[in-house]
């Protein structure tokens, strides 16, 4: 399981389709990587979170295309992408909140 988190997240941050297309920077200095790096860590960490708060309220059943309703199939980052381009979902601040302290308490 963390194995697949981790790959979701190299995915999430080089992939434009799912993520931040840093792939796209075809940057070869090692300073502009470091700040883009630095970046995409902040904007991934705001879409996780946004991710995680849209779980809580499920919303990420309305992002799926299968037939599992069980479980979230869809990486967070995603989620929080998905969540960021429609404008018909809300996230309280509070659900915001509860998503970082669920965060903290997974990294525990």
């Amino acid at each position: 399981k963390r194995r697949m988190t981790i790959e979701e997240a190299f995915r999430d941050t080089k992939n434009e389709y799912y993520g931040l297309g840093l792939k796209r920077s075809r940057s070869n200095n090692i300073e502009r990587l470091q700040a883009l790096l630095l970046i995409a860590l902040i904007a991934q960490y705001t879409l996780y979170l946004i991710g995680k708060a849209a779980e809580i309220l499920k919303y990420h059943y309305h992002f799926q295309a299968n037939t599992i309703k069980k479980r979230r199939v869809l990486s967070y980052c995603y989620l929080g992408k998905r969540i960021l381009t429609h404008k018909n979902y809300h996230i309280p601040e509070c659900i915001i909140k509860k998503a970082q302290r669920s965060l903290i308490n997974e990294i525990k």
